[in-house]
């Protein structure tokens, strides 16, 4: 970005950051007076008070002011901020009085209307008429799934700011006076995050909600870029800047259909509620989303800059991971009775129901994205820049590859875990897998084109993309899982007595069993070699001699005696000092019994 660009987009988003961060406390005194609050519901996420709405007021102030400071102005800035003020207006009606959602629809419609005959369009197509369908689409799907991305505090603020800045970024031929409103945009947002990350003071309800992803969603459409390759690249450069709305809005969708739930009414089953009921706290949550966004935006600007090739590789790791966190969050039990009712009560296709009941088929489909993924790294690795000359051979070979190494993961046994207790155990079968899928696709391209215009150090380096793909697509669902259950509030803190293999045991039992509500933060250990380490991400903070220092410094509310191999002396030490801090004492035990009299069965 050039100097006098960079100057003008601090300026921008300071000045719009200051005028929302100045309006915010006026609009929030404004919705009290007027008793425009959002009412605590069993349906909604936010607390037990009432929370001001009408924070859209302040982020358009802010906008508005950012935009005439940095006095740059052009037909985007108009169309941009057009646009959003007349579904502001909309948004502040439905605040203050309620609108049916069929008539917030029709006017979004028309304003969508309204800008494509004023020459917005998203040139996907050849056709005319077409563009301008996926344009009043593109238009008023981004505004509402902005609106639906608003429900967690600093959420929508965050990624309009993330977005805001990454579409700035992105498009290199955008007039000074769109880059100024995206600016503007981004300030606006910012300041208004001041008052809305968590815990808000208020929200900036369907006005706020509806002029962000409006306004972003038509500043998408104004820009073009000498960089961009074909449609693919036309596509994928706006779909990633709203990456995270489109994926929110997608995971609700389906899963609300498959519920028998209505999609237009609230509720608690978003992708942020779905990642605190996985064991994350809302800022944690917010920020994970944001920190998503952020990739997505970084791969929009790759993709958009001239021959920046690894962006396209970053995009397909970015989609494979969230493929990955959308099966992940759609496991998450987020309402009272089955999740996916339709599929057993309104018989669906036989095809839809194998398929998300079967889940070897979601793997190998999975499993042929990252072999292509793999495999195109590995070309983009070695060849480098002289990549468009060897193009044609690796088009060639891509049939090849899926079919040799995907039939090679079957043989090897790839298929055959459970990803949710994936473990050391596993590492075999996926070694077996890649070294087949390798050497099978080598001969098999040797038979067809003689090697003709390949390199050995491409199979060399997808044989290490592919290892490190496929294993860190089995181990993602239980590091997510141990992730959440280690960063998880429980209600009660436990120390754990005795850092040994009973330790590690009662360690993972705790975090793998929901019906245990504790947060664990430490083990207690008289070994002097286990001092100061620390085992499965949980420190050992000393013996039974610094024992109550230790439950003075800690203050656990439970202490869980992992071995019943302790002498009776430090047993009764133990008790002594946890009853004069006020610590419960627990005691972990695991045993064999015989069922039913057969000695030879267990349980």
């Amino acid at each position: 970005m050039a100097e006098s660009a960079l100057l003008t987009f601090v300026v921008t988003f300071v000045s719009a950051g200051l005028a929302a961060v100045v309006a915010t406390p006026a609009a929030r005194r404004l919705a009290r007076s007027l008793g425009v609050v959002a009412q605590p519901r069993t349906d909604r996420w936010h607390g037990k008070t009432a929370i001001p709405l009408l924070g859209g007021l302040a982020i358009w102030f802010g906008a508005l002011v950012g935009t005439l400071v940095a006095g740059q102005t052009g037909p985007h800035t108009w169309l941009v901020l057009g646009a959003g003020t007349a579904l502001f207006s909309l948004g502040i009606v439905d605040d203050v009085s309620g609108l049916r959602p069929v008539v917030k629809l029709i006017v979004q419609i028309g304003v969508a209307c309204a800008l494509v005959s004023l020459g917005v369009t998203l040139p996907w197509t050849g056709s005319q008429v077409l563009n301008a369908l996926i344009t009043v689409l593109w238009i008023v799907g981004t505004a509402n799934a902005f609106n639906l991305l608003d429900n967690m505090d600093g959420l929508c603020a965050g990624i309009a700011v993330v977005t805001a800045v990454a579409l700035c970024l992105s498009v290199r031929q955008l007039d000074p006076g769109a880059f100024a409103i995206g600016a503007a945009l981004a300030g606006a947002a910012a300041g208004f995050l001041v008052f809305n990350f968590k815990p808000a003071s208020i929200f900036m309800g369907d006005s706020g909600s509806l002029f962000l992803g409006s306004s972003l969603a038509v500043l998408a459409c104004v820009g073009d870029s000498p960089a961009q390759r074909g449609v693919a690249s036309a596509i994928a450069v706006p779909a990633l800047l709203m990456l995270i709305p489109i994926f929110d809005t997608t995971l609700v969708t389906l899963s609300r259909k498959l519920s028998s739930r209505r999609v237009s009414v609230g509720g608690r089953d978003h992708t942020s509620h779905r990642l605190v009921a996985l064991g994350l706290s809302e800022r944690q949550a917010v920020l994970f989303l944001c920190g998503l966004a952020a990739l997505g935006g970084a791969a929009a600007v790759g993709i958009n800059s001239a021959g920046f090739r690894e962006a396209d590789i970053l995009l397909g790791l970015l989609l494979v991971a969230l493929l990955l966190l959308g099966v992940r969050l759609a496991n998450v039990r987020v309402y009272d009775g089955d999740d996916f009712v339709v599929l057993r009560q309104r018989a669906l296709t036989p095809l839809v129901a194998e398929f998300v009941h079967r889940r070897r088929v979601f793997e190998v489909i999975l499993d042929v994205f990252l072999v292509v993924i793999a495999y195109y790294t590995s070309w983009v690795f070695r060849f480098e820049r002289d990549l468009p000359e060897y193009y044609a051979a690796f088009v060639r070979s891509v049939p090849i590859v899926i079919g040799c190494q995907i039939a090679s993961f079957q043989i090897a046994g790839v298929y055959g875990g459970v990803w949710r207790y994936v473990s050391v155990g596993d590492i075999l079968p996926y070694a077996r897998g890649v070294i087949l899928a390798v050497l099978s696709s080598i001969v098999m391209i040797v038979y067809v084109t003689r090697f003709d215009g390949f390199s050995r150090g491409v199979f060399l380096i997808d044989a290490m993309m592919l290892a490190l793909l496929l294993a860190g697509s089995r181990a993602s669902f239980r590091l997510v899982g141990e992730l959440s259950r280690r960063y998880a509030k429980g209600r009660e803190r436990a120390l754990i007595y005795g850092a040994g293999d009973g330790g590690a045991m009662l360690v993972r039992e705790l975090r793998n069993n929901p019906a245990y509500d504790y947060r664990l933060i430490g083990f207690v250990d008289d070994e002097p070699s286990k001092q100061g380490r620390r085992i499965l991400g949980l420190s050992v903070l000393g013996g039974i001699e610094t024992l109550e220092a230790t439950l003075a410094e800690m203050r656990p509310d439970v202490l869980i005696l992992s071995t019943t191999s302790i002498a009776s002396d430090r047993l009764a030490r133990v008790r002594r000092e946890c009853f004069a801090s006020g610590t419960k004492v627990l005691e972990f035990s695991f045993q064999l019994t015989v069922v039913g009299g057969d000695k030879r069965a267990v349980s």
